[in-house]
């Protein structure tokens, strides 16, 4: 009588605790999930900026966005040589960015990071935007890129900045994922989880931006830079302009990638020169 007493008791015990933790997982169960819903929300319009206008010739360019715009501070000046060449036109290029910043973190950015802000304050004719590798390598969501990308393109046209938009370029995103430490790796999981997005999610973050264009019909007001102007062979022939990490781009990558902005910006100009005639 006492062993099986002694075994109620234990038994009890090990219920209660089982208990106590099925709960306390369904509480970090809640609170993650809640936790979760401001991080996936695209951002929220913001205003403030003074922008300064211009009545020369001259053409201001700046180039903002994620590591590719910081990375691009240091680089040859391939865009305004080749477009001071084609236009004979005073043209000066500025680039601000911070590396790791997805779309909704860019857009911030223009208001709350100093350098990008004075640069877009500068009063630029054109504005480069390099966004969407972080959100696919996060698994942001196409829906979150999409909306975010509306918010930077549209605050850009208010102050009659012409939006160049870098389409999401080819990467090694497989390869990004693969190096991701534990604790990375597990919230890029909780990401596709929530967001459903697959590992090599690129393609499905494009078609957002293009559904947005459209939706907006903003295609004639948007310059969009597809990857397959500059690198046709998808990542076939990466490995020739890209650094180690199969990221970001090495020097000869970005003499690629601006030569192809400069010749599209140069079409935009003749465009324009057509139809001032």
């Amino acid at each position: 009588m006492y062993v099986f007493s002694y075994f109620c008791i234990v038994n009890r015990k090990i219920c209660f605790i089982s208990l106590l933790m099925l709960l306390i997982c369904f509480v970090i169960a809640v609170m993650w999930y809640y936790s979760s819903i401001p991080y996936y929300k695209p951002a929220i319009e913001q205003t403030g900026l003074t922008v300064k206008s211009y009545t020369d010739d001259s053409i201001r360019i700046a180039y903002i966005g994620d590591s590719w715009a910081d990375r691009h501070r240091f680089m040859p000046h391939v865009i305004d040589s080749i477009l001071c060449e084609n236009t004979r036109l005073s043209v000066k290029v500025k680039a601000a960015g911070v590396g790791g910043l997805v779309s909704k973190e860019i857009y911030y950015s223009i208001f709350n990071n100093d350098e990008v802000k004075n640069i877009i304050e500068w009063g630029p004719s054109y504005c480069i935007i390099s966004a969407g590798i972080n959100d696919t390598n996060k698994k942001m969501g196409a829906t979150y890129y999409g909306e975010n990308m509306r918010l930077i393109i549209s605050l850009l046209l208010r102050y009659d900045i012409t939006p160049v938009v870098i389409e999401i370029p080819y990467y090694d995103i497989q390869s990004s994922f693969n190096r991701m430490d534990v604790m990375t790796k597990l919230r890029a999981v909780r990401s596709m989880i929530w967001t459903g997005s697959l590992i090599d999610c690129i393609d499905n973050y494009v078609r957002s931006y293009d559904e947005m264009l459209t939706k907006n019909n903003w295609q004639d007001k948007v310059v969009t830079i597809r990857r397959n102007q500059w690198n046709p062979d998808g990542y076939n022939d990466s490995r020739l302009i890209y650094v180690d990490d199969k990221m970001h781009l090495n020097v000869k990558g970005y003499f690629v990638l601006d030569s192809c902005i400069a010749m599209n910006l140069k079409f935009t100009f003749d465009n324009r020169d057509v139809i001032a005639r």
